[in-house]
Order: structure tokens, then sequence, then C-alpha cells
């Protein structure tokens, strides 16, 4: 019910009660013989100079005890004990009056009391009646549960101060039970919510405030020492926007997970102190899941056979996790992490069917002999292609391995999936592609022009994916800090400026298959843009999500630039064109720039086995001019630094 709604019916029922109790009061100590029809129409002589007035103050003292501001959807004995309080002090005010204005009638003793306590009958039953009508929880499964009112007790004295954000049924459910435990060692604070028209009602006995931007005023003034997060139903981009409030004070975060209502539920499920949880960085990033058209995928992959390369990884798995909602008629995914394999395989034993089977094989996409086996074993009609070396510093201090992988690892599996008739050809790539300045992004570049170029010559559509970094990558500088923190060392950053961009696995695994539902071949999409966050800024929200105090608790200290790294994301310096984009958060890349880069037929006159890292320096510099393998004066800046 509305704020101004539900006021206006408490003053109406309210000023029909005090009435009431007046006439009644009335009626009894003052009839000494008379009618009932003379005691009442002296009542009404004096009535409109005399109680009409003590009605009106009896109504404008309920608004300065703030009673009006309690929310009773949620009321426990608390507010009840308050509200008869309240209904005293209207009692003196009213006396206080009638001395004033000489109003006798009025000051009757036991008119005094008998109002008093109809006041106290009528309006508590009206309380009462509203409570039952617009009950929070009534659980017809389990007769023997406390209702939110009966479980309400009085706050346990020296508990740990706690702010919470929502005041819908989760915050309810949750101060209730904080007042209710005594050694839960939380005292509910402050309630914080964005809904302007609640300021100042009253949750529980707890003071609601309006506006996530109080929140670290709030926390400040009132001596928070933990904030809840109590909004299961919020989006992850609500919540990600909390979060980043929250995680500018000095307080403890928890909250309750977000959670979606069973169908045909009415509510969510009852919230609970003990569902509460610890927030990630994944939250911290967190985006709405984009708005996919799923028929479209289906219609892609649903009978068909789909083989994954790099499946093991965690984008890989992903995929794999994807792919298999779509019923392809069998899934392989191939790596040489066998351990990985074997726990993708566990997770997804539920999914096989008649219809869909799940393969794994070991096997590494350089291996030229065994990728022939397992495409010819399987001719898939789709191949996504997600093995590679992606860690820049690694790749840059050891190019002929990730040229392997990243380049001829891709010609391989390329070249065979034109000789088995794929259908379509997918290459995960990276947004680092679009100005390659590292040998990875450059490996990834070459990998680019390659399947371009196979998709002019071949019936097979070959296309190619870009996408940020990956939230929960293993070797990512997210996992980094928190295995720093877990050790008590201090988290290193390698430059105060260095922002990056992030997306989570679900969400590039989904938007690639999207991507490869489009792909018509020669395409390269982008997928983006992702989360941007300074790097400084990510390292200190680890360690306030961890419950401690940056530079204080745990320090952070500033490094140099790794080789291969750069400050900031390619996509950073360019907008996607809206014409370029061909479905929610994908686009298509112009890729004009490849004209202008040399011809590089030479590199497959490559002998493999003589190959070295000098000769992948070499090649790199003469397909792109603009690499340079060393910076002077600062070669911790640079990359491969080479014997003069």
């Amino acid at each position: 019910m509305a704020k101004n709604t539900r006021i206006a019916l408490f003053v109406g029922f309210d000023f029909i009660c005090f009435n009431a109790s007046f006439l009644l009061a009335y009626l009894i100590v003052c009839a000494d013989g008379n009618s009932t029809a003379e005691t009442t129409a002296g009542y009404f002589a004096i009535y409109p100079a005399g109680f009409l007035i003590l009605i009106v103050v009896k109504l404008l003292a309920m608004f300065v005890c703030s009673v009006y501001k309690i929310l009773f959807e949620y009321a426990g004995i608390r507010d009840f004990q308050r509200v008869a309080l309240s209904l005293v002090a209207c009692t003196l005010a009213s006396v206080t009056v009638a001395v004033f204005l000489g109003i006798g009638a009025a000051l009757l003793p036991f008119v005094i009391l008998l109002s008093l306590v109809f006041d106290v009958a009528f309006v508590l039953v009206v309380r009462v009646l509203y409570v039952r009508q617009n009950m929070v929880r009534m659980d017809d499964d389990d007769p023997e549960s406390q209702s939110l009112r009966r479980r309400y007790a009085p706050k346990r004295k020296n508990a740990g101060r706690v702010m919470i954000v929502g005041k819908d049924r989760a915050a309810a459910d949750l101060i209730a039970e904080m007042q209710a435990t005594e050694g839960c060692g939380r005292t509910p604070a402050i309630i914080i919510d964005d809904d302007k028209t609640h300021t100042g009602d009253i949750l529980l006995g707890v003071e609601v405030a309006a506006g996530y931007n109080e929140i670290r005023l709030r926390a400040r003034r009132q001596s928070i020492d933990e904030i809840i997060i109590a909004k299961p139903d919020a989006s992850k981009r609500q919540l990600a926007i909390l979060l980043r409030e929250c995680v500018k004070t000095r307080c403890k975060i928890s909250m309750l997970p977000l959670a979606r209502k069973r169908e045909g539920a009415e509510e969510l499920p009852q919230a609970a102190l003990a569902d509460l949880c610890k927030p990630t960085i994944a939250d911290l990033l967190g985006r709405d899941r984009p708005r996919v058209d799923h028929r479209e995928i289906g219609d892609q992959l649903k009978g068909r056979v789909v083989l994954v390369t790099g499946g093991a990884g965690v984008f890989g798995s992903e995929l794999c996790r994807r792919i298999i909602m779509y019923k392809p008629r069998r899934l392989v995914a191939l790596d040489v992490d066998e351990d990985g394999l074997a726990m993708l395989a566990a997770e997804l034993e539920g999914y096989r069917t008649a219809e869909t089977e799940f393969h794994t094989v070991i096997a590494s996409v350089r291996d030229q002999i065994m990728m022939r086996r397992a495409l010819g074993a399987f001719r898939p009609h789709i191949i996504f292609h997600a093995a590679e070396i992606k860690q820049i510093p690694l790749a840059q201090i050891n190019p002929r391995e990730t040229f392997l992988t990243n380049v001829f690892g891709l010609k391989i599996v390329s070249d065979l999936a034109d000789e088995y008739a794929a259908e379509k050809f997918i290459l995960c790539s990276t947004v680092r592609a679009a100005e390659p300045l590292s040998v990875a992004a450059q490996c990834k570049r070459m990998a680019e022009l390659y399947v371009a170029e196979k998709n002019a010559k071949s019936q097979t559509a070959y296309s190619s994916v870009r996408f940020s970094n990956l939230i929960e990558g293993r070797g990512n500088v997210i996992t980094l800090f928190e295995k720093q923190l877990s050790k008590g060392a201090p988290l290193t950053v390698t430059d105060k400026d260095i922002v990056r961009r992030f997306i989570s696995a679900e969400e590039a695994a989904l938007l690639t298959v999207l991507a490869g539902a489009f792909a018509a071949g020669g395409e390269i999409f982008e997928l983006g843009p992702g989360e941007a966050i300074g790097v400084r800024d990510l390292a200190e929200a680890v360690i306030r999500l961890a419950g401690k105090i940056p530079y204080e608790e745990a320090d952070i200290v500033m490094t140099q630039l790794r080789p291969g790294e750069r400050l900031f994301e390619e996509m950073d310096a360019r907008e996607p064109e809206e014409s370029a984009k061909v479905a929610e958060r994908i686009w298509i890349v112009d890729d004009k720039e490849s004209a202008k880069l040399p011809h590089w037929s030479q590199l497959w006159a490559f002998d493999l086995d003589r190959i070295d890292d000098m000769a992948v320096m070499e090649l790199l510099r003469l397909i792109f001019p603009t690499y340079k393998t060393k910076t002077a004066g600062n070669p911790t800046r640079g990359e491969l630094i080479e014997d003069e």
C-alpha cells in the first residue's frame, strides 16, 4: 500500500476511534439517570468547541510520536507497545489543552481514564486487523513456525551495529531474527532504501532512511559495524551499484544471494541470517544477463555435433555448459588438461540423454595427427576454437610456445575443419587483437587474419569473436589479489593508472554462442564492452570485501608494468557504431586495417622443429612493424630483451 494512502487510512480510523472513545466515556460517566438520547444530545452540544478540538490534538500528538511512520505490514510487539505509549501521551496532551480551554467535561477523571482505555483498545484493534489483512508470511506447510511478529524480542545489548540495505520482506525477516536471537551479535541500527516515499518510516522499530548515497554518511555517523544488503530480488547491475557504495565505507559487508521467485510462488522464500554470504568481485562488477533469442541459438545447435577446443579452460568449460543446454546431438570437449576434462565430464553427466552425448578428448591442438583423428571420428558441424596461451607476461617471454599454440594450432584445426566439411568455425579471440602490441595479442591477430583468409577460399564459414578479460580467469589479477590477501602479503598493482575491463565467463560464452548463430563467414564479432575498473580500485575492493581496511590491515604496493602490458584496454579508445550492432552487446568490427599489414604468406615456411624465440620475434616485427622488442632505458616496461 502506498505511504500516503496508508497514513490517510490510519488517520481516518483513529479519528473515528477517538470520537467513539469520548462518546462512550461521556455516556458512562455523565448518564446520571438521564436517557441515552438526552446524554448523547448533551455530548454533541459541547462537541464542536470541546471534544472535536481534543480529538484533533490527539491526532497531532500521534503525528509527533511518529506512530503513522510505522510499517505495520511487518509490525512486532514493540511497535504495538509504542502505539500504546503514544496514546498515553495523546491523552496527556488533550488534558493539558482541556485545562487551558476550560473544557470541564473532558477533565472528569473517569472520562479521562475510560477514554484512554477505549483509545488503546480501538486503535490497537484497528492495527491488528490491518496486520492480519496484510500478513507478511503465513507458512501453511509448517504450522509450528513462528510468525515475524511472534519472533520479535528485545534487542541484545552490546551487539555490532548493522545497516540494512532494503526495506522489504527480506529486511524484515533479518531484523526480526536479529532482535529475537540473543547470540547473533548484531543490532539493527538503520535501514537504507532508495524509495524516498518511505523516508522516516519505522520497520520493526528501525528507522528507514532514503537514498543509497546516504550509505557512507550514515555508516560514519551511526558507527555502523556491518552492512547487510537484503535485496535478493535485485538485478546484478543494481547489486553492483550498491556494492560500489558499500566498499567505500569501513564496514564489513554481507548480502543475501540473488534469487528468483519460484514458478507459481507469490514471493521469495524467507530470508535468514544463515543465508548471508560475502560478496565477490564478480558481484561488484556484475552485469545483468544479456537478453538473447534462445530459439535462434537452439536452431543452430540442436541436433548438431559441436567441438570445443580448450574445453577444460575457464571459458571453454563455460562454453560447453552453455552449448549442452541447447541439446546438440554430440558435444566434444578437447584439451590437454585431463583434470579439467574429468571435472567437466562429471559436471555435465546429468545432461547426457539419448539425444545428447558428451565426449572428452585429451589432445593438443598442436598435434596434427591427434586432431585429424578427433575431427575424423566426430565430424563436427560447428567448431569453437578456444585453445590458446593468453597470459600476457608469460606469452611475452615464451613467444615460440605462444606462436605454436595460438597460430600453428589454429592453422591445424581450421585446415581440418575445411577438410572435414565443418559448417562453421568460430575463433575465440581477444579485444587486444585490435591493436596488437604484445606477443599474445599479435598471435591472436595473425589467427584472425588466417581464418579470414580461409573463409575466402572455403565453403566453411570462418568468423572470430573478441572479448575482454574474464572475471573468473584462473590467472587474472583478481585471482592474484585474492591469493596475496589470503597469505597476508601486500597486493601488487603494476601501475596506479592501469585500467582493465572484465566480463563474466557466463556472459562471454552465451554471447559467443549467439554470435556463432549469426556468423555467415568473414565477420569479426566484438562482445562488450565489459566493466571497466581501475586495478588499484579493484585491489581496494578485494580488501574491503574481505572485511579489512586498505593500507592499514592490508597494504597495496605499486610495482611496474609487466612485459607486454599496457595501461588501457584497446576498446577504451573507441566506441562501436550502432549500425554495426547485431544484437545486445554484440558488434561487428570493421577490419579495414588488415589491408595495411605486410604480406605474411612466408609465415608457413617455418621449420617447426628449428623455430626459436628470436625467429618468432623477427616474424612479428615483419608483420607488425610498430612492434618493439625493447624499450630504451626501461627494460621492465618492454618485452623480450635481446643480447647486444
